[in-house]
Formats: C-alpha cells, structure tokens, sequence
C-alpha cells in the first residue's frame, strides 16, 4: 500500500495546482468547520472505496480522508468530551458536544464538512466514554439519532429525527446507569457496563438481561444483533428476537485478553474483535463464529476501542490515528498529532 500511496501522491503533484482543490462551499445556513485544502489523490487505482476517519482531538473533531490520509476539515467543539457518529448513506455526521447551557447536538455534511442543524437540549451534559463514541448513535433503519444524556442525578436516552435533529420521545428515562448506547434495525440498547447489564428497548426479544460480570466491550450489527464482551474475555450474544443471551468461550479459552472497547460490527454476519497480545505488530486471525481477531501489541495498545469500514479497521494510538487492514494485516499511521487523539467516527464518503 506504501508503494501505491507513493505513487498516488506523485501522479497528483505532477498536476501541478490544478490537482489541488478545496471543499465545495455548502449552502447550509451555517459553516463553523474550518477547510483544509488537500492534494485531490485519485482513487488509488480503485483498491479502496473513498472513506472518512472522524477523531477527537482537545477542540475539535479531525476528518481524514483514507485515500491521501490528509485533513479534510476540522468541526470546531467546545470544551469537554465529544461524541460523533454517523450516517453515511445520507451523507451526515452527528457531534455531541458541551456548552455551559447544555449538550449541543449538531451534524455537519461528511463531503465539506458543513453545519446543516444544531440542537441544543438545556440542562443535560454529555456521557463520557473515554473515547469519541459510545453514547451517541444512528438507526439507519429509522433515520433517527439517539444521545444518552445526564440531567442531574440520571440519564436518560433521548431521540431526535435525523434530519431536523428534534426531540422525537425520551425511550429511557430516570436510568441510574450507562455508560454506552446503541442502535440498530429498530432497537435501542442500554449498557450498564460495571453491572454487566443490558437493557433493549424496541422490536422483538425486548427487555433486561444480565451477563453477571462486568462489561469492557459492546457492538451492534445493522440487523440488530448485540456482541457484548467481558473483563475475562467471554463474549455474550443476542441476536435479534432471542430471549437470553448466548456465551462465547472461545477468547477466555485461548486466553486472548480483550481489551476496552474492542468490539465492533463488520456487516450482518460478522464482528471485529481487538484484543492485547505480546506481539511484536499487530496481527490478523479468524475465528469461529466470525469474529476476525486483531492482536495488538500490549506496548502500543490502541486507546478509546476499534472502528470498522470495511477492509480497514481504525483506531488511535496516542498521538496517532491509525488503521490495518483486516484482509492482509498491513497496519499504517494515517496522521500524527501534537495532543492526544481519540476515535470518533467512520464513513464510506
């Protein structure tokens, strides 16, 4: 791939400024997001679809573009932990933020990095997760976004229409834990990871279930299915319509230690799972059930969990955002920064 990039980016530079362009202007009614121009690399010979890699950065969220790994634009946030999410086939992508009035809800155009609507919900704040994602979520089946939000001394999941981002209903209300929400093909799940918990709400096999050990990972698929995974490496699987959870010993069993966050979907049938090993470079296997396993070296453990479009995955190391290849196994720096980076969100655009 480094060979490819390389001559991606020299084709691109023989064209001189006409190779260089800068995001199309937007007639939003509102633009906050700074443009950065790029070199406009073409598409690697066709080998990887157009893709966008959102990290959270202190005030701001960064967009990388995969085909040149150059920032296509940052969104401006304030102060505080930040959560983005997704939805690609409209072209959109959600920013949680906090103000001193409260959480602010806002998405932006992923081509030009755009504000199109803002929402704020006063007197609420923003979940922390440790990472750029967790508590806010997309249903591409519904178009509608769901924030776990703090209002005094509970939370509550509430849902606003994607579009216009207004408060459609509360779905969770007076919860006195969560740390993660989902949502997929109609259905909305709370996390309480400390309490192995979960709670669904909306479809078929709704309700409570409880995995009886503490919680450090969580994926949904887009047909609703939930992987959820423990501090000793079981997984716990409930697919859409089932009345109880299934475990998955295969990690524990092969004492694969899962690391935080380190679950996420790869279409319908299939989960990314990352897990801490004492290897040298990360390295790629499949699993039954699957799972494809990403072992990372416990010296540069990935920070704020995985993030999956497909073949990559994406995640942060440090200073670093990074992504490997789920086919091959190549792993790559795609940007270094001057503080701390946390994954937000991706995009097939």
């Amino acid at each position: 791939m480094r060979l490819v990039l390389a001559l991606a980016v020299a084709i691109a530079a023989c064209g001189g400024e006409a190779a260089r362009s800068s995001p199309t202007a937007s007639s939003a009614s509102q633009a906050t997001s700074s443009a950065i121009p790029s070199i406009d690399v073409s598409d690697m010979m066709g080998a990887f679809p157009p893709t966008t890699y959102f990290v959270v950065r202190p005030g701001n969220v960064t967009a990388l573009a995969l085909l040149n790994h150059a920032t296509k634009y940052t969104i401006p946030i304030a102060a505080g932990d930040a959560q983005v999410a997704t939805a690609t086939q409209a072209g959109r992508v959600y920013v949680l933020d906090q103000t001193r009035e409260g959480a602010r809800l806002r998405w932006f155009e992923i081509a030009s990095g755009a504000e199109v609507r803002s929402q704020l919900i006063p007197g609420t704040s923003v979940v922390a997760t440790g990472s750029g994602h967790g508590t806010l979520a997309f249903d591409s089946s519904n178009g509608e976004v769901f924030a776990l939000l703090r209002q005094g001394s509970t939370m509550a999941i509430e849902e606003f229409e994607g579009f216009t981002l207004s408060p459609v209903k509360r779905r969770l209300g007076e919860l006195r834990c969560g740390e993660r929400v989902l949502a997929s093909a109609g259905r909305v799940v709370l996390a309480c990871l400390g309490k192995g918990g979960l709670v669904v709400d909306g479809g078929a096999g709704a309700g409570k279930f409880n995995a009886r050990t503490p919680l450090v990972a969580i994926a949904m698929s887009a047909n609703g299915t939930v992987i959820a995974g423990s501090a000793d490496s079981r997984l716990f699987k409930l697919a859409p319509a089932a009345v109880e959870l299934e475990t998955i010993d295969t990690l524990r069993d092969e004492r694969i230690r899962l690391m935080s966050d380190g679950l996420a979907a790869q279409a319908d049938c299939c989960f990314v799972v990352g897990a801490l090993d004492r290897v040298a470079n990360p390295k790629i296997t499949v699993f039954w059930g699957g799972f494809t396993l990403i072992r990372f070296p416990e010296s540069s453990a990935p920070s704020g969990g995985l993030l999956v479009q497909p073949p990559f995955a994406y995640y942060t190391v440090g200073k670093e955002a990074r992504h490997i290849d789920l086919q091959q196994g190549f792993a790559e720096v795609m940007a270094g920064f001057s503080e701390g980076v946390l994954p937000g969100a991706v995009a097939d655009r």
